[in-house]
């Protein structure tokens, strides 16, 4: 009954209050003497009888006092019983309140080795874990070779540390062949003690396994002899289950990581081969991903692209209920300006059209693709006829300024070039194709004024 005050009990407000009424019952008056002979209660004074009060078997003081025998008895029996009774609770709470505290502890150990995958960060936690509940020197860890039929010790910290463990090799040896937890009270009375240097005294071990497979030997070790008790024993007990098995995920896991890094490197020499082939397959796929949508003499976007994004733009204007204009292009009298300079300069002739065009366009929406020949088609979304009209005055200004000489043209001694505007607000009984043919009969209308000019047409209900 150690740290258990008798004088607390009996100053406890409901002990006095029936120890009061034991004096009542019997009329009489009582002391308790401790085994100090200090009265704890009542006046001791010309007493004559006298009964040893105890309790789980030690005891604790007298009762005396002018009584019988008997009632002296029945009074030490009555304290006895209530003093066994508040050391039981004490103790119960005691044990309550410890068995509550190694849950707590026992939740936050597997929570930290759950976080942990190498087995130097799975060791330090488990050192920094179990030092808060234990207290102890060193903690070590020997595994198990299985191949070499072996133990080794594992993440020592310096020499002293190593010199230490090899003083207990063969004890670890005896713990893990055996299977069991071990207290060592003195290495040095130890039989399998190896009678080297070595600064440890008393010993906490036990055999790790996990599903009969063998991983090695976990202990804990202190400086002084006899240092650990039953219940570092039964807790250490209960975190080697957990210890072993984080210690197995963690080897697993090296493993793993250990035979992925050795599929990288193959992983990398066969890419190394293989990028080139790779770097030659994406430039080929950007080649064909630009020639299906770029013209590839002048390098604008050509006519599949052209339907796909005027589709595009007429569902949005649409939606929007926005105008959206085509300008048609035609460069006049082409075909004199290939019969007189040659196809060669044709197709030059026809590239910087399409740069003086595409410049002339300010809008990052507003898209230049190339029709056919030597045509040329504009689209212009959000934008009614007088925007449109502005582009093509523009087109017109600065195809006059590049000054591209065509001594075979009719109209003008440079190359000149014909625009057609249609223009409408999408509806859902037009379709864009109906706005290429009005932009197509403006431009015919263009030509059939002398050329070199804009014509306009706006696609009503009635072109429809």
């Amino acid at each position: 009954m150690q740290n258990f005050s008798f004088q607390k009990v009996l100053k406890k407000p409901d002990v006095k209050t029936l120890l009061q009424r034991l004096g009542d019952s019997i009329g009489k008056n009582f002391a308790i003497i401790d085994t100090e002979d200090r009265c704890l209660w009542g006046n001791a004074q010309g007493s004559q009888a006298k009964a040893d009060i105890y309790a789980h078997q030690i005891c604790l003081g007298t009762v005396t006092g002018d009584l019988a025998p008997h009632s002296a008895e029945a009074i030490a029996a009555v304290v006895g019983y209530i003093v066994q009774t508040e050391y039981e609770k004490k103790q119960l709470a005691k044990d309550a309140l410890q068995k509550y505290e190694e849950v707590v502890f026992l939740s936050q150990f597997a929570n930290a080795m759950a976080t942990c995958t190498g087995l130097h960060e799975l060791i330090e936690v488990i050192r920094a874990q179990i030092r808060q509940v234990i207290s102890v020197d060193e903690i070590f860890l020997y595994l198990y070779d299985q191949s070499q039929d072996s133990l080794a010790p594992f993440l020592y910290k310096t020499e002293d540390s190593l010199r230490d463990f090899k003083a207990i090799e063969k004890i670890v040896e005896r713990v893990l062949k055996f299977h069991q937890v071990e207290v060592i009270d003195d290495i040095q009375k130890d039989p399998d003690y190896l009678n080297q240097p070595s600064r440890i005294r008393s010993l906490l071990c036990c055999s790790l396994t996990v599903q009969n497979s063998i991983i090695g030997v976990l202990g804990l070790a202190h400086y002084q002899a006899k240092h650990f008790d039953s219940s570092d024993l039964n807790l250490f007990s209960t975190v080697t289950g957990q210890v072993a098995a984080a210690i197995r995920t963690a080897q697993y896991y090296e493993t793993i990581k250990n035979y992925s890094q050795t599929l990288e490197i193959r992983v990398k020499e066969r890419t190394m081969e293989l990028e080139f082939a790779k770097q030659q397959l994406e430039q080929v796929n950007q080649q064909l991903k630009h020639l299906a949508i770029y013209d590839e003499l002048t390098q604008i976007p050509n006519r599949r692209y052209f339907t796909s994004y005027l589709e595009q733009e007429w569902r949005q204007c649409l939606r929007q209920k926005s105008p959206i204009s085509l300008i048609l292009c035609d460069v006049d009298y082409f075909k004199n300006y290939n019969d007189l300079y040659g196809h060669q300069m044709g197709d030059k002739c026809l590239q910087s059209v399409a740069k003086i065009i595409q410049n002339s366009l300010k809008r990052p929406s507003d898209v230049l693709a190339r029709y056919g020949g030597e045509e040329f088609i504009v689209i212009l979304p959000y934008t009614d006829q007088p925007g449109a009209y502005t582009v093509a005055q523009r087109i017109h200004h600065y195809l006059a300024g590049a000054k591209i000489s065509h001594a075979d043209s009719p109209t003008n001694r440079y190359l000149t070039i014909s625009l057609g505007i249609g223009t409408t607000v999408p509806l859902l009984h037009y379709h864009p194709s109906d706005l290429i043919k009005i932009a197509d009969q403006a431009l015919y209308a263009a030509k059939g004024a002398g050329r070199n000019q804009t014509k306009a047409k706006v696609l009503s209900f009635q072109c429809s």
